[in-house]
């Protein structure tokens, strides 16, 4: 049974409870993902601001507003570290793009957030807190999620409201000034979820709704929200699916939502020390896919070959079936287990990834699930006035068969679209490429019309380059990019906000 306002007990219960860093030589192969971290170990220094930034190429006039990105920056602190990519203090970064009048003005702005777990640490001299893959001795006891919660994971933007919030996996979400980029508290939908999981991955749908879900591993449960555009929950539901252990992303149509739920067992205690060592591969179990009305929030499982994900591309109703675009990850936890940042290490399990069509027939029960030859890809992105509906334009970055075995990542944005042969840029040997996100012309362009957009790191020279690219030939090159006096520490996604 559905309530608008359920008890935040039962909720609860059900869920189981302007810096330059310094120039430097450059770095080494080895330490390519360390190198872009360094700089901001260590006490607290002050936010980033670039300042104008010389442009290569010709910007687009209409391309204006602000790219935000965020990931994890801070991870050592008093002579305490984390190695894990997902363990760090998150930092957020603005890219304000102001192209209507000749020249173009780029800057850069970036800060890490200042999280009461920043806080305490910074207070303290030291790292404090147990991580997602690092367990600390003698952490101290935590009174909820939110004491840890580094707000280092995605962004959900509400530019009619002039919101932003950055996204934890296991906590709310924290709201954020979208100019100063300071933190101004964690949100609560409700009484009753205050405190309450809220997944890094919601989605938009084209009216302005948020869906979004929350877990705690073990629990066998979910927590779905529906918010209202202008920021007002509307609903809120625990959902029984024993399968939940990790759930990173999800997908809605026009009637549903789409989980996909990964043979993966968690055996530890949510709360206590780091979670990743306590998980476990079921070999002899299925994908599970829930498909959840919206109306009612009735559930109809479909069971397919087991694969790990992290990432839903879109999902959309067509003939009868439901269509599901996403990244597989076949070995999950040796993918996750290997994403350490201060050392060279193999990339094959991370890489090892396929482009996956999903397709369930809900008057049937039945599910297909084709590979259509697209593999070492992740981080799919669809035009985003499209959540829920048909889309055949996917912008994905992609592992080339050149990049060096060492080191983590991917050197390629790819573009598909339709039955098209894919489109290729690959940026060469040094590079590191972050999340690209398409930026439609319009919210009413077709979709490919627009551009693309996204930065890189550049180890030799521990700088981050932005980059624009024509959507419809990225092939082609950058049209344009500017790059910063500094490099920014390797991150995880990020959102367009048109000005």
């Amino acid at each position: 049974m559905t309530h608008p306002h359920l008890p935040r007990r039962a909720v609860l219960a059900a869920l189981g409870a302007s810096l330059l860093p310094a120039l430097g030589h450059g770095a080494n192969t080895p330490e390519a993902w360390r190198s872009s971290y360094a700089p901001y170990n260590g006490p607290l220094k002050a936010p980033l601001a670039s300042g104008p930034l010389s442009v290569r190429g010709r910007w687009p006039a209409a391309l204006q507003g602000t790219l935000y990105r965020i990931g994890p920056a801070r991870r050592e602190l008093g002579g305490v570290a984390m190695d894990h990519w997902f363990d760090g203090d998150g930092m957020l970064q603005a890219f304000r793009l102001e192209a209507g009048a000749a020249p173009a003005r780029i800057s850069h702005r970036g800060a890490l957030l200042a999280t009461p777990k920043l806080v305490a640490e910074e207070a303290a001299g030291r790292l404090l807190y147990s991580g997602f893959a690092t367990t600390l001795p003698d952490a101290p006891a935590i009174n909820g999620p939110d004491a840890i919660n580094p707000a280092n994971i995605n962004l959900l933007a509400m530019p009619a409201h002039k919101k932003l919030f950055a996204l934890w996996e296991a906590g709310s979400a924290l709201e954020v000034d979208p100019d100063t980029l300071q933190a101004r508290g964690f949100q609560a939908w409700s009484p009753e979820t205050r405190g309450a999981p809220f997944s890094a991955h919601p989605r938009v749908a084209p009216d302005g709704t948020v869906w979004n879900f929350g877990y705690v591993p073990g629990s066998g449960k979910l927590l779905v929200y529906e918010i209202a555009p202008e920021g007002a929950l509307r609903r809120q539901h625990v959902l029984d699916a024993p399968q939940a252990d990790m759930v990173h992303d999800f997908a809605i149509t026009e009637r549903y939502l789409v989980f996909l739920l990964m043979p993966m067992k968690f055996d530890g205690r949510p709360g206590v020390g780091s979670p990743l060592p306590h998980y476990r591969w079921l070999d002899a179990e299925p994908l599970v896919a829930l498909l959840v009305d919206k109306a009612d929030f009735k559930v109809q499982r479909f069971e397919l070959p087991g694969t790990g994900l992290f990432h839903l591309a879109n999902a959309w109703e067509e003939g009868g079936t439901v269509q599901v675009r996403f990244v597989a990850q076949p070995d999950f936890l040796a993918a996750m287990r290997g994403f350490k940042v201060d050392a060279a290490s193999s990339a094959t399990a991370a890489a090892a990834t396929r482009w996956a069509h999903l397709a369930l027939t809900p008057s049937t029960g039945q599910a297909r699930l084709d590979y259509p030859g697209l593999a070492g890809v992740e981080f799919p992105r669809v035009h985003p006035a499209r959540n829920g509906l048909p889309t055949r334009f996917t912008t994905l970055l992609e592992r080339s068969a050149g990049m060096d075995a060492r080191v983590l990542g991917f050197d390629t944005v790819l573009t598909l679209q339709g039955e098209r042969k894919p489109r290729r840029h690959r940026y060469g040997p040094g590079w590191i490429a972050e999340e690209h996100v398409y930026v439609p012309e319009s919210p009413a362009a077709a979709e490919g019309r627009g551009w693309v957009l996204g930065t890189a790191y550049h180890w030799p020279t521990e700088r981050t380059t932005l980059s624009v690219f024509d959507a419809g030939a990225v092939d082609a090159g950058p049209v344009a990019s500017v790059t910063l006096p500094y490099g920014l520490p390797l991150g995880l996604h990020g959102q367009f906000v048109p000005a």
